[in-house]
């Protein structure tokens, strides 16, 4: 049994007749499990006839056989201002100039703490602990703000990229990001490095806290290699993860070829920040020679599926995420932005199903897989060791759904299934971060939700005000 070895132990929260997956090494599953906890650690964890006994509590909960799971990790998320204009101003049309435009205009302090408190919100009612950004915040101790008002992890950044290439010919059409938006986000590579810097003496990664700074880069060719390099080297010196994007479209292979005379990853190695320091998101576009450097070198890696989904980008059709896992690469999961959404159940069913409809096999990724990805690999990805699972020692990040929905039946299900294929987020009920429950039976607890949504909505419509309701709707929107 994986308890304190403690004839009677003291503890703040037990958590009695759960369906517990655990994800510890021997991926057991608790048909009537019981966890306790102590300053935000778990102190047991095994059978409730073992566990309830040798327990102290100060608070103890009868889940009745709930199933329970470790926080999910979204590994890349963004979380600022634009989350506002969702559902607004759809990225399925090709015409966006005017909308990012106002986006720009759009982005201030307020706006960007009611849109990562949007995300926040979404992520904790999905059953999401902790999630990481590649540098999408404007303001950053308004994001800050919005982490610890909902009570959540979360690794946000400044925005940092220093370079945009000019290379005469290649294809922009399908590209993460337009020219003029290069040039809006801009900064000198000084900026930039002191913009990094800032944020991870301001939020030491290495402090135990819930909001931690790291090395995070938007990528995608927009960073030169000094500011690549020395990013890497601050990472290294603060303890902390270095995470950009990478290999998101067929556009990064032809700017590097044409300005490195290889393909991206390839430069990554050559230039010394390719390795296990090193999380890059999106990689869908790799040859069989990236996929070795990736596998070699212990880098990280994060697969969106919804967002390239959604822009049919070819994570499903190209990406290698079934090879690079066969090889030991931890493959994380990330919401993305603009993909719908954020919702990490929602991406390991599309990991889990995506590669068999395109490959013809069943079952290239199973159930059990894609929530290691949404658990443990997460973890890795972040470099977070402390979560991930339900372990003696590990922060108490647990997710308990309910029992009083129809995916949650017939209750004698196979826990991994029911929860990939059939429950996903809808069944989240109550939240714990370091065993504080920050939504419990579906109410968050640090804040009034309905006074959030109103300022949400309030900011919102001051930017449908200014793009127009009706600007990309198809079907005509009659008041």
């Amino acid at each position: 049994m994986n308890t304190a070895n403690q004839a009677e132990t003291p503890a703040d929260l037990l958590l009695r007749h759960g369906r517990v997956i655990t994800m510890d090494p021997g991926r057991r599953i608790l048909v009537d499990g019981a966890i306790a906890v102590r300053d935000g650690r778990v102190v047991a964890v095994g059978p409730d006839r073992e566990v309830a006994p040798a327990s102290e509590a100060t608070e103890t909960r009868d889940l009745g056989g709930a199933l329970v799971h470790p926080g999910l990790i979204d590994a890349h998320v963004h979380a600022g201002s634009s989350e506002l204009s969702r559902g607004l101003a759809p990225k399925d049309h090709a015409d966006y100039g005017a909308v990012d435009d106002w986006l720009f205009a759009f982005r201030r302090p307020e706006t960007d703490y009611l849109g990562a408190l949007l995300s926040c919100m979404e992520m904790v009612r999905n059953g999401t602990t902790a999630y990481s950004d590649t540098g999408g915040s404007f303001f950053l101790e308004e994001t800050v703000r919005a982490i610890e008002t909902v009570g959540m992890r979360g690794m946000p950044g400044h925005v940092a990229l220093d370079f945009n290439p000019d290379v005469p010919g290649r294809n922009t059409s399908s590209g993460a990001m337009s020219e003029e938006e290069g040039e809006m986000l801009r900064g000198s590579t000084g900026e930039c490095v002191s913009r990094l810097e800032e944020q991870m003496v301001r939020y030491p990664f290495r402090s135990g806290g819930r909001v931690r700074g790291a090395a995070t880069l938007y990528g995608c060719m927009r960073c030169s290699d000094t500011l690549l390099r020395q990013a890497s080297s601050l990472a290294e010196e603060h303890g902390a993860p270095m995470i950009m994007h990478q290999s998101w479209d067929p556009e990064e292979i032809e700017i590097s070829e044409a300005l490195y005379g290889c393909r991206p990853i390839q430069h990554l190695a050559d230039i010394g920040v390719l390795g296990e320091n090193l999380t890059l998101v999106h990689m869908n576009h790799l040859d069989r020679a990236e996929v070795e450097l990736v596998a070699e070198s212990g880098t990280r890696i994060v697969h969106c599926p919804a967002a390239s989904l959604r822009r049919g980008m070819g994570a499903i059709r190209k990406g290698a995420f079934p090879e690079m896992l066969g090889m030991g690469v931890p493959v994380a999961l990330g919401s993305d932005g603009y993909s719908g959404r954020r919702d990490v159940l929602r991406q390991a069913y599309l990991a889990a199903v995506g590669f068999r409809e395109f490959r013809g096999e069943l079952p290239v990724l199973t159930g059990e897989t894609v929530l290691e990805m949404a658990t443990l690999h997460g973890a890795r990805a972040l470099g977070l060791e402390e979560v991930g699972s339900i372990e003696v020692g590990k922060r108490a990040d647990l997710v308990v759904h309910t029992l009083s929905r129809p995916e949650a039946h017939p209750r004698f299900q196979d826990p991994v299934d029911s929860l990939v294929y059939f429950r996903g987020s809808s069944t989240v009920d109550t939240v714990y971060v370091d065993g504080e429950a920050i939504l419990d039976r579906g109410r968050f607890t640090r804040f009034d939700a309905e006074t959030a949504y109103g300022m949400i909505d309030a900011a919102a419509s001051e930017f449908e005000a200014g793009v127009g309701a009706s600007i990309y709707s198809v079907w005509p929107l009659v008041d």
